[in-house]
């Protein structure tokens, strides 16, 4: 039975809740009506609009009778004329005054808002908790327009235990320079290095030293820039989920467990049902903690799902433009702590909100460790190898955003839409040194390296400028092909500001003042404004092409889909073609049938469970009689095949769903929750789908 918190959760509905519409409004207002900053001196002149230069005469004031008061007679004073009196025109004036009331109203609550807000992330950053205060000290401020990273801490406190263990720990890292957003999550069960304590399970961190150790644990094992740390507990997420009136999921298949005390069943209970849904408070924390019988790198997957769709909700709901009223909910059942070397920064807390609202889902990143083996130390424990350690970390600071569009490209279909352009240098071949001109130590060697691990693996730190340099400047040699595309490239990887210029004979004497001949086509001199991080590369890193290992057989499963269909009540579509070794069943209930007809949300759906593996490869394929499902918004790109267009879902370089629309009814087709079906083998299912034979 859900917990009490779950009792008063709104039905299921996409209209948004509106538990604080007082707060929404006041938002709302302060959207409308602002109080314009003053013009700083010496700063921009102010431009007046005149009647004549474009813009329309104002309105003469109404005039008014004998004496001629505009305002009307006084009070008492009979005006008689030889005509009647003509009726005023009083409504000019009327709209006047109520503008000039609302205009005064508005100002009053902007800064109610203003104040409101200033409060409230007060209440959210700070905290009385002395280990959380500890942890901030560990915290690196938060710059505008930089990326922020969170370390995400649940905690697992149960009832008569000692100190608790984090049962999830997670690093989301928000950038605005390619408005992405990465998730790497660790598994609990991971052997790391535990300050102190040796090699320990790394949930072992939290249960040691709390969120002080945690911190020192996730920022020794990555190297990664820590930013916020955001500690939640079971009764906050629920809380959380409830307010939002539940999240919308893909549920890979059945999950049940009813806690009866014995050792078998001595976990929590769970009774979800596969298939698209919307899950609150109870089951979705259920559903994201749940590993029991499948593993810990599967249950982080979940979690990454999970996130992933709360978002949408989130985006829905309508946090972009009501984030008053969406701080007022969280202000009491979430903490977003960051550095106590500087108080936390309400204005850079709201842009960056915005920021993760507007973020688009296929900018949306998920970066797991898979690849891992069993401890020798510590039975039923995972350990993984430093280079799968840097892969993942590479993965999550400079997350792939364009593999996508380059596999949708080679393996389903070219777009007409886009012109090819032709890569005209290779990363791999192209030589460049780079030399640091901000007086940093280190800098150049340390972009050097970041540009090795982004492709470009003949970069080189070659010394100092003389000369120093605010911004970061790319020179390249025009009489080597592609060198000026490639500094364009590398000019976006430090950011905006960056410079692009010609390695003419002036810039070439002014590097060799030092003493250090220029020896490459491209010049990298690092500027005061690089900050030790640079943005993703926009090079698609494309897997070799795999030949589908696919089997084909159009009536396999026709009874199964028939049925289904019957049920339904409306048109399905069945793939014809499936993944090899692939049974239509569920992994754990191979006695119940392998589809479910349901109702969700007011729409009639159908799911049909497909598994190559006990719980690692467990996928299936959705139908709805719902037009635009939230989990269909944003693909990372559509392709046309055989007059279908197919809308695709990546992560990274992984093809996680393909979907379409037909007349009214949206399908798709839903990888496993790690990827684990090939893309090749997901395109040649998707290609395959035909509407069920009567």
């Amino acid at each position: 039975m859900p917990p009490a918190d779950d009792a008063a959760e709104p039905a299921a509905s996409e209209t948004p809740p509106d538990p604080a519409g007082d707060v929404a409004r006041a938002a709302e207002a302060r959207s409308a009506v602002q109080t314009p900053p003053a013009a700083p001196a010496g700063g921009r002149k102010m431009t007046v609009h005149r009647a004549g230069d474009g813009e329309p005469a104002a309105p003469a004031p109404a005039t008014g009778g004998a004496g001629g008061g505009g305002g009307g007679p006084r009070g008492g004073m009979r005006v008689y004329q030889s005509e009647p009196a003509k009726p005023r025109r009083r409504w000019p004036k009327v709209v006047g005054v109520f503008a000039a009331v609302l205009v005064l109203a508005g100002l009053g609550v902007a800064g109610y808002a203003y104040w409101y807000l200033q409060d409230t992330v007060a209440a959210i950053s700070e905290t009385e908790d002395a280990r959380q205060q500890e942890a901030q000290s560990g915290l690196d401020v938060a710059l505008p327009d930089q990326p922020v990273t969170a370390l995400v801490i649940g905690e697992d406190r149960r009832p008569g235990e000692g100190p608790s263990r984090s049962d999830t720990m997670m690093l989301v890292r928000v950038d605005p320079r390619t408005q992405s957003i990465a998730v790497l999550s660790f598994p609990r069960d991971l052997i790391v290095n535990v300050p102190g304590y040796g090699r320990r399970p790394i949930n072992e961190a939290y249960e040691l030293g709390q969120e002080p150790l945690a911190l020192a644990t996730v920022k020794e094992l990555t190297g990664v820039s820590i930013n916020y740390l955001i500690p939640v507990d079971f009764r906050a997420f629920q809380r959380i989920v409830g307010t939002f009136g539940g999240v919308w999921l893909p549920v890979d298949r059945r999950y049940y467990n009813v806690n009866d005390g014995s050792a078998v069943t001595n976990f929590s209970s769970i009774d979800i049902q596969p298939g698209y849904q919307l899950l609150r408070g109870a089951d979705a924390l259920a559903f994201a903690r749940y590993r029991h019988t499948d593993s810990d790198i599967v249950r982080n997957a979940r979690q990454q799902t999970f996130v992933r769709e709360f978002k949408k909700r989130v985006d829905r709901w309508g946090a972009a433009t009501r984030v008053i009223e969406l701080v007022s909910i969280l202000r009491d059942n979430l903490r977003v702590l960051g550095s106590n070397k500087k108080n936390a920064d309400a204005r850079l807390l709201l842009d960056y909100a915005r920021l993760v609202s507007s973020i688009p889902r296929g900018n949306m990143v998920q970066v797991r460790i898979e690849n891992t083996s069993p401890s020798s130390t510590y039975e039923g424990k995972l350990e993984a190898s430093p280079e799968e350690i840097q892969r993942v970390v590479n993965g999550f600071v400079r997350p792939d955003l364009e593999s996508g569009e380059a596999i949708a490209n080679r393996d389903v279909a070219k777009d007409p839409k886009k012109k090819v352009v032709k890569q005209t240098y290779d990363p791999a071949k192209t030589a460049l040194e780079v030399r640091n001109g901000n007086g940093t130590p280190a800098a150049a060697a340390d972009a050097a390296w970041q540009l090795v691990e982004s492709g470009w693996t003949l970069a080189r730190s070659t010394g100092d400028s003389v000369v120093p340099y605010l911004y970061t400047t790319v020179y390249y040699d025009g009489s080597v092909a592609g060198a000026k595309d490639a500094s364009k490239v590398i000019g976006e990887a430090f950011g905006g500001d960056s410079e692009i210029k010609p390695l003419d004979a002036a810039a070439k004497a002014e590097l060799e003042q030092g003493g250090v001949p220029v020896t490459q086509p491209i010049v990298v001199v690092v500027g005061k404004t690089y900050i030790g991080d640079l943005a993703p590369p926009k090079v698609p890193i494309l897997p070799d092409k795999e030949e589908a290992q696919i089997t084909r057989d159009p009536k396999r499963d026709l009874d199964i889909w028939r049925k289904a269909e019957r049920e339904a009540g409306f048109p399905l579509m069945m793939p014809t073609v499936l993944y090899a070794g692939a049974q239509t069943r569920d992994p754990l209930f191979s006695s119940q049938p392998p589809y479910r007809v349901y109702k969700t949300g007011g729409h009639e759906a159908a799911y049909v469970t497909y598994s190559a593996d006990a719980y690692d490869q467990v996928f299936g394929v959705q139908a709805i009689d719902w037009s635009d499902p939230p989990i269909l918004e944003g693909p990372t790109t559509t392709r046309t095949y055989q007059g279908r267009t197919l809308l695709l879902y990546f992560n990274g370089a992984s093809l996680q769903r393909v979907a379409w629309k037909q007349n009214g009814i949206s399908y798709w087709l839903e990888n496993s929750l790690t990827g684990r079906i090939p893309n090749s083998a997901m395109i040649a299912m998707a290609k395959s789908f035909k509407t069920v034979p009567r």
